[in-house]
Formats: structure tokens, C-alpha cells, sequence
């Protein structure tokens, strides 16, 4: 810790000055859209909207000058201040003769969203105003004018490069675009920035991490042509890139390894899509092979495979659908499903589009050219598709025995004699439906798997591999036909409860029986509202034996399930028949199962199963990954006022209506999202490069090309960037390279010395037109990795399992994880796992969105806790004491001084500098202080300097 007076190092002259980003009016309605209208219209519409039979209390609230108008008692809100606006007062149900809904109480957490909201000024969007005549003041929805009327829509085309004056300080197209808006403002660009200062950019930019003293030196010392090139390149090429520009992605799909709510459940399996991410990233996968990866990989006949282990890497980018926030016990599961598909309708909308598409959810976009019907139409996707663990085969070997093992099967079966067998069903019943009896013995048309566990017995006995039993009964699926180790799931085709009991008759061990409810996916952490939904565990001590479920199934009568049959390996599982009935017990078991035929093996097919049951036996532990499967294909219903309880008319999956509105599976849907001729994918991706490269978007607001969004600053530019990013071959290497060595990358942060200030103000005060380069500050992972990477402490080491977060003592709460150490391990920050409930203070203090929705642009403030947390976190003392027991306590101070800088800032200090922090080090050790201990308040120091955190 340092213990001299830290202020008077400070005297040392400041670089940057920084001052926080505001936030943005989208940003406030987005926040009434998701949070404010949805429960509106779901709870106070049908008795206060303009459509209400009734109007109680002579009070509308569909829109916000009916709120502030008020009804019989007054106004129900008044902007700013939440003790004088009645609707709170209601919602809080403190007031015994006011309290709204009358019949439910809202939660804690939606009352405290309506007070933010009313605190924020109750931001509602401009919007027609509902009248109860059926007439509304202002204009409805009309999705061609809008279309029509809107850049982001236009198709992407090519313009002419424009002539510049100064010609020659153009490197690339890029440069004359924004060299044409410079000099039309009667600017100049700014000096070519040193080179020092463009390594310690472009290494940042890049992969994240400081140059090394030998980077800095090698490029310092590079006279030759293409030195520039040469560093890009090498970069480009380092297996951080991937690392830095998977963790952009990540922000965007909400990654995270838990939950969060309550208990803070684990989200198995996580890690595998950030390191599939890091992958792709490092392998330039083309853009357009990313997105399909991500909408529908799992679909991919031909799937991309992983470079060494030969797994289905494109199934993996599914995954993302599925890092949204979960609880464990909601009382509305239809609610619960309808709020998690909102939650991935926005990811997908932003993230891909740069559409808000989810604020449709409630009525036609207030803005874009988006329908309440649009939306809808993304959420039959949803309806239509499950959640999977899917398994990774590592180096193919369970898909190579899984052939040698058909193989042996059909020799096996041929040596086998046996009697002609006929299962006998089981005896109807008035109470019972039957939904599947797999008399056929094959797979059914609609029921699907994963792995290679499942298959049908077929229509007469056959061979197993299965040391307790070796032959299989016709008519049933069996999970141990090609060997216990094989793992896999079989999935039910969706239906509708309309039972109390579902009656399996299965025979098995070791396996688990779910039955999905609404796409719900949390049972298996808790049964609080689903007893009786998942049957763990399963073991019917080696004969057929009916299961039930029931327990919670008749509250659930009416809604959309499949059913799931799990085995995990080392287990088995044969199902014979699933019956839903109204009779609590099931019917009587079949006499061919509870006396089956004898069928014995010759010598020679007793052999080949021997053979077969070895070769299972050396399958590897399984490996699995979260991912999308498909389903049922699903219609939705529309939501009316985005009520669940309210169902409008139906509609099928399709794209949005301004697109295309093909219909089809996630592939079609994923093919329509990268057609070249949609107007808007290639456009935001290389505006979200632009973003990181140069600190601002030529669309500012880089999750929103909507209306409400920013007008690009260089429209021209961004279409050019476009065209020649898919023609490129949607390289995102290819387009970063592009950026890094054109001129405009390359000023210098400080304007042109013949650009007078007020004319600069006056003119462009945002440096919007980028007559210089915008001063950044590091991103919290770039700042905790570059203690590392300066400490000499950072472990280089790739992908794997999470880090968990250390926790400090402040850190409390249920679901709480092992805590880690201190330092992660030296692990990169992209490592360090995200618990939604117990994120990384260190990370969120400098900005690091929490994982609730899709951010493509971080917030960046600058405010006190920033400097205390690099003076006093305990992660940054133990790194600086760790660099200060790696210098020579021996060596010449100013030599000290020096290396101490340039490792840390990329520069040789200034003769004050040196000066002061030679006289700082000497009164360290005048005090007292141990060689070693005054080394660590040197790095300290340094480590504390504004220039540390930013980059010029």
C-alpha cells in the first residue's frame, strides 16, 4: 500500500480530463416499454383504457396525458415527484381505501420500476392519444410510410468516393469520406499520432493488452516499409484478438454463468459458448456464418466442425437464446415464458438488426416500421424450438462406435434366433388417451433426439449391448440398445394438458423423465410449483413399471409441454408407452412385459455383443454444451396489450413484415437475416467495429437504427463500409485491418494546430466529423488485464472453465459460488465468471454492463470510487507489490523509472516526471521502507496515473 501522500505525485501534469456520458432519451422509453407499459396493459387497461367497457373511476391511463389529467381523485401522476402521484400511492397498497389492481398486489420490484420511472419524468413515446369516442388525436401505424420514410431501410448501395482537396493524406476510401466532411466544416485532420502512441491504440484495440517494452522497441526501431502492416498483422494473428472481441460479443448477448433471482442457479455448460466465441473470432469466421451459427446452428446439415477435438462447433452459437435471467418458482409460467421471449426477441432484434424489435410486444412499434403481429410472429421461433444440453462429441468417437456398433448390431441380430414375438398393448380405457406406444419400434414422426442413446427395438427381438441384458423387446424405444455409456435425450412433440396424469410405462435406471412446461426450464433446481413435473432418479429395480406424473400437472391443464427422457450414461431407459389419462392409477402392465418371452444367444452372437459392449465401454466422459433444438413447429398467438391472458388471432413463424416476412424454420429466418439485400445487418456490424475502434458509432446508437436512434454522422461512409464488408466475404479481420492503417486512425488526439479552438467548438464540439482521434478510456478488462500484463502476472492460457469471482465480505446472499482468488488466477478477464447476483466490483466499477440485456455501446463515467478502487482494491496492491519484487532493488533509480513507464504507459518519462518520482522513492527508503516496499508504491503511483486507464 502506498503510504506517502499520493496527491503530490499527482502534481505530475495531467493528459486527459474525462467527464461521463449522459444517458439517452431511448434509453428512458425502452425502459417504460419493458417495464411500465407491459404491466399497464396487463393489469389496469381492461377498467382504465379507452377501449374499457366500463371506465372506473373516470380514469384513463393508455396514455400519459390521461395519467397526468387524472379522474375522479385527481391527477394519477406527477413527473419528478413520486409522493405526490397517486398511482404509486395505490400500487404501494399502504392506503387502505386505495389500492390498485384490487384484486393483486404487485411485486416489490414493479412497484419500485413505476417510481423510477415517475422519478425520470414518466417518459411515455409521442404516440396518438386514445380517446373513448374510438378516435385517437394523432397519427396510427402505418408500416409502409414508415418503411418508406426512414433511412436504415434503404437498400445498401455503393456512392461515388468523393474529391478531397487534400488528396494526399488520404490512405483509403475511408479517408476520403471523412476527410470530404473535415474540410466542408473548415477543419484540417490532426497530425499523424507518434508511434508509440498508435501501438499502445491499435494493441488495445485489438487484443485488448498493453505493448510489450519489446513490442514498443521492435515497431520503435522498424524503419522499413510496411512496419505498420507488419504489427496489424501480427495482432490480427494473436490468439487474443479473440479473446478481446469476443468479450464486445458477449455484451450484446447477455452473457452470463448463473441465473440470477433468488437463488442464482447455474447456467451449466456456459463457458463453452465464450470459448466457441473466442474461436470463431481468432478463425475470422465470416459474419454471415456467425449469425446463422447463432439463429439456427442446430439445423446446419453440413455443421462447421472444432479445428482439433472435431466437435459440431456451429450448434454451440444457439446457446445465446438462452443466457437470459431466470427464476426458480414463478406463480405464471405462461407470464414467465412470455417475459424470457421478450428477453431474446431483444437480444436478436439488437444484436443482428439494430432493431428494438420487443417493443412491440404490447402494440405496433411506436416508431419503426414494426407490428404488434411482427413480434408475435418471432415468438412462434420460440414457441417452436427447446433448450438442449447438447452433447459435444469429442473427436467423433461416439459417432464412430455408434456406426461399428449398427454394424455389429445387424451381424449380431442375423446369427440371433429367436421367437416371433408380439407385444401385447396395453388394455384401453375410457379415462386414458394414448399418446404414443412406439409400436412400430422406430423413432415416431415428430418426436425427435440428441446423442446417441435413443432408438426404436424395431418389430422383432434383437441384440443390446447391455451386459445385464443383452436382447431387446419389439415396439418400445430403448436408450442401452447400443451400449449404457451412450448418453442422449428424446424429446416429445409439443401438446396441450388436457390431463391430470401422464402415465409412462418405461423399465430403466440411472435416467430422468421432464415434462417442459411453457418452455420452463428451472424444475430440475426447484419443484416449488412443478412436484411431480420431473422424475429423477429413475430406477424400477430392473422391471417395466408405471410412472406417473402428476402432482402439480392438473394446474398446468390447458398449456403447451413436451416431454424430455434423459439418460446421462452409465444408465437406461426403455419407454413402451405414455398414456395421459384422468385416472390417478395407471392400467394394468401387459403380460409380455411382466413375463417376457426368454430368448437366448448362440456362442457366436453372444461374442459379437461382447465385442460391441467393450467397444461402448471406452467411449469419454460426455462433454455438453447449452444450445437451441428444434421443436414442434408452433404458431403464436398474438398477445392483446401484451396480456398472455388475451389471446388475438394466430400467426406463423416469420421474419418482420418490412423484411421479407418469409415464413419457415430458424434457418429460413437466419438465411433471410443475412441476405445482402437486408438493409440493415451489414450495416450494423461494421458500424459496431467502428464503435470500438473509434470510441463512437457513425450511428451513435449502435443497438438502435429506429427513429429514435441517431442519424448517422456519415451515412455515405457507413454504406461504403457495408458493401465492402460482404464483398470481402463478411471478413470482420479483413474490415478491422482496413480501419487501423487508414489515415483517419492514425491522428493524433489532439487537432491540427492551425484549427482554432472556436471554430472547432463552434463547428463540431462532439468531434463527431473525427478530425482527430477521440481519447478512450480502457475498458474494465483491458484495465485489470493490463495489471496483469505489467505485473509480469498474466496467464496466458486459453479458454476453459470459468474463474469464480473472489468475494469480499460484502458480497452476501443466497446462491453464493465458491469464492476465487484475488487475482483470477492471472486468468484474463473474459475468464472471470459472471454471477448475475455477485458481479465482479472491480468490473462494475468500471462499467462492465450486467448481464440483463443486449449493450452494444457501454456507459463510461468517470467518478470518485474509480480512483479508489486502483488505490485500495486489494487485487491492484498485490500486483504492484508482485512488479515491484520483479524489479532490481540494485539498479540506478532513474533507470527504474524508466522501465516502470514504459512498461506501463508505453513511453519514457518526462524529466519532471523522473524527477519527482526519484525524490519519491528516495524518501520512501529515507522513511523507512524496504526496498521491495517502496518499488511497490512506485508501481503503485504509476498504476494510478490517469494515463494508465486511457488511451490516446
Amino acid at each position: 500500500m502506498i503510504r506517502f501522500s499520493i496527491t503530490r505525485l499527482f502534481a505530475i501534469p495531467a493528459v486527459f480530463c474525462f467527464s461521463g456520458a449522459a444517458g439517452m432519451a431511448v434509453e428512458d422509453l425502452e425502459f417504460f416499454e419493458k417495464q411500465i407499459r407491459p404491466v399497464l396493459a396487463e393489469k389496469c387497461y381492461s377498467c382504465h383504457a379507452a377501449d374499457a367497457k366500463k371506465l372506473k373511476g373516470g380514469l384513463q391511463l393508455d396514455h400519459r396525458e390521461h395519467l397526468m389529467a387524472g379522474g375522479d381523485t385527481g391527477a394519477a401522476i406527477v413527473p419528478g415527484d413520486i409522493e405526490k402521484s397517486l398511482l404509486v400511492e395505490s400500487i404501494r397498497y399502504h392506503n387502505e381505501d386505495l389500492q390498485m389492481p384490487p384484486k393483486e398486489r404487485l411485486s416489490a420490484e414493479i412497484v419500485k420500476n413505476f417510481e423510477t420511472w415517475i422519478l425520470a419524468g414518466a417518459p411515455w413515446p409521442e404516440e396518438p392519444v386514445p380517446q373513448r369516442d374510438g378516435k385517437a388525436k394523432g397519427e396510427g401505424f402505418d408500416l409502409q410510410k414508415r418503411y418508406d420514410e426512414h433511412w436504415s431501410w434503404r437498400p445498401v448501395t455503393r456512392p461515388a468516393v468523393p474529391a478531397v482537396t487534400n488528396a494526399s493524406w488520404a490512405r483509403t476510401d475511408v479517408d476520403r469520406f471523412i476527410l470530404k466532411e473535415v474540410e466542408a466544416a473548415g477543419l484540417q485532420p490532426a497530425a499523424e499520432a507518434e508511434r508509440r502512441v498508435w501501438l499502445r491504440r491499435v494493441c488495445f484495440d485489438l487484443i485488448g493488452l498493453p505493448p510489450t517494452p519489446e513490442q514498443l522497441t521492435a515497431f520503435l526501431n522498424d524503419e522499413k516499409e510496411g512496419s505498420y502492416e507488419r504489427v496489424v498483422d501480427e495482432l490480427l494473428e494473436s490468439p487474443h484478438y479473440g479473446e478481446k472481441w469476443a468479450r464486445h460479443w458477449m455484451d450484446l448477448v447477455r452473457y452470463a454463468d448463473t441465473y440470477g433471482h433468488e437463488f442464482d442457479y447455474p447456467i451449466d455448460h456456459s463457458y463453452r459458448y465464450r470459448d466457441y466465441l473466442i474461436r470463431a473470432f481468432n478463425t475470422d469466421l465470416p459474419y454471415n456464418d456467425l449469425v446463422v451459427e447463432h439463429i439456427a446452428g442446430d439445423l446446419l446439415d453440413d455443421p462447421r466442425r472444432h479445428p482439433t477435438d472435431a466437435f459440431n462447433e456451429s450448434i454451440q452459437g444457439t446457446g445465446f437464446w438462452f443466457f437470459h435471467e431466470a427464476t426458480h418458482a414463478p406463480t405464471d409460467v405462461l407470464g414467465n415464458e412470455a417475459d424470457i421471449m421478450d428477453n431474446q426477441i431483444d437480444v436478436f432484434g439488437k444484436a443482428f438488426l439494430g432493431l428494438t424489435v420487443s417493443c412491440a410486444r404490447c402494440h405496433d412499434h411506436k416508431f419503426d416500421a414494426i407490428s404488434t403481429a411482427d413480434y408475435y410472429a418471432m415468438t412462434a421461433y420460440l414457441h417452436s424450438s427447446a433448450r438442449q444440453e447438447v452433447l459435444l462429441d469429442v473427436g467423433r468417437k461416439r459417432e464412430k462406435a455408434r456406426a461399428e456398433l449398427t454394424q455389429l448390431k445387424g451381424e449380431a441380430d442375423q446369427l440371433l434366433k429367436a421367437p416371433a414375438i408380439e407385444s401385447s398393448p396395453v388394455a384401453p380405457r375410457k379415462e386414458d388417451v394414448i399418446f404414443e406406444s412406439f409400436s412400430e419400434g422406430e423413432i415416431p414422426k415428430g418426436w425427435s433426439t440428441s446423442g446417441f442413446a435413443f432408438a426404436g427395438t424395431g418389430t422383432k427381438p434383437g441384440v443390446k449391448f447391455n451386459k445385464a441384458q443383452k436382447t431387446s423387446l419389439p415396439g418400445m424405444i430403448d436408450s442401452s440398445v447400443f451400449g449404457k455409456k451412450q448418453v442422449g435425450i428424446l424429446r416429445s412433440p409439443t401438446f396441450t394438458i388436457e390431463s391430470d396424469q401422464i402415465h409412462l410405462l418405461v423399465k430403466g435406471n440411472a435416467s430422468e423423465i421432464r415434462l417442459i412446461v411453457d418452455n420452463y426450464q428451472m424444475a430440475k433446481f426447484s419443484a416449488l410449483l412443478f412436484r411431480g413435473t420431473n422424475l429423477k432418479n429413475i430406477d424400477t429395480k430392473g422391471a417395466f413399471k408405471w410412472l406417473t406424473l402428476a402432482g402439480n400437472v392438473s394446474k398446468y391443464r390447458g398449456h403447451k409441454a413436451y416431454l424430455e427422457f434423459i439418460d446421462a450414461g452409465d444408465g437406461e431407459l426403455l419407454i413402451d408407452e405414455v398414456i395421459f389419462s384422468t385416472a390417478p392409477k395407471p392400467p394394468a402392465i401387459p403380460a409380455s412385459l411382466t413375463k417376457p418371452a426368454e430368448i437366448k444367444l448362440s456362442k457366436a452372437a453372444n461374442a459379437v455383443v461382447e465385442k460391441g459392449i467393450a467397444l461402448d465401454n471406452q467411449l469419454p466422459a460426455p462433454a455438453y454444451a447449452v444450445a437451441m433444438a428444434e421443436g414442434s413447429t408452433e404458431n403464436a398467438n398474438v398477445y392483446v396489450r401484451g396480456s398472455h391472458r388475451s389471446l388475438g388471432k394466430e400467426v406463423p413463424p416469420r421474419f418482420l413484415e418490412a423484411l421479407g416476412a418469409e415464413q419457415g424454420n430458424r434457418l429460413t429466418l437466419a438465411k433471410e437475416v443475412i441476405d445482402p439485400e437486408n438493409p440493415l445487418t451489414s450495416r450494423v456490424i461494421v458500424n459496431r467495429v467502428w464503435h470500438h475502434l473509434f470510441g463512437k458509432g457513425i450511428v451513435a446508437s449502435v443497438d438502435d437504427f429506429g427513429p429514435m436512434g441517431k442519424e448517422p454522422t456519415h451515412p455515405e461512409l457507413l454504406d461504403v463500409l457495408a458493401v465492402d464488408f460482404v464483398k470481402q466475404g463478411w471478413s470482420l479481420k479483413t474490415l478491422i485491418r482496413d480501419l487501423v492503417l487508414s489515415s483517419t486512425y492514425r491522428q493524433s488526439s489532439e487537432s491540427h494546430p492551425d484549427v482554432s479552438p472556436g471554430h472547432l467548438a463552434e463547428v463540431d464540439p462532439d468531434n463527431l466529423l473525427l478530425s482527430k482521434m477521440a481519447v478512450k478510456r480502457l475498458t474494465g478488462e483491458s484495465i485489470r488485464d493490463s495489471v496483469l500484463a505489467v505485473s509480469g502476472q498474466l496467464n496466458t492460457a486459453l479458454l476453459g472453465p470459468s474463474i469464480a469471482t473472489h468475494r469480499t465480505a460484502f458480497m452476501t446472499g443466497r446462491g453464493g459460488k465458491k469464492s476465487g482468488p484475488v487475482d483470477g488466477g492471472g486468468r484474463r478477464s473474459v475468464y472471470g465468471a459472471v454471477y448475475r447476483n455477485f458481479l465482479s466490483p472491480f468490473m462494475s466499477t468500471f462499467d462492465v454492463p450486467g448481464p440483463f440485456g443486449p449493450k452494444g455501446r457501454r456507459s463510461v463515467s468517470n467518478v470518485p470510487a474509480q480512483a479508489l478502487v486502483m488505490m485500495n482494491d486489494p487485487f491492484v496492491v498485490e500486483q504492484s507489490r508482485k512488479w515491484a519484487e520483479k524489479l532490481s532493488a540494485e539498479a540506478d533509480k532513474n533507470k527504474l523509472v524508466e522501465e516502470v513507464f514504459v512498461t506501463a504507459l508505453g513511453r519514457s518519462p518526462r524529466e519532471e516526471e523522473t524527477t519527482r518520482l526519484v525524490e519519491f522513492l528516495e524518501s520512501d527508503l529515507a522513511s523507512g521502507a524496504t526496498p521491495v516496499d517502496a518499488l511497490a508504491d512506485l508501481t503503485h503511483v504509476v498504476m494510478n496515473m490517469k494515463e494508465f486507464i486511457f488511451i490516446q
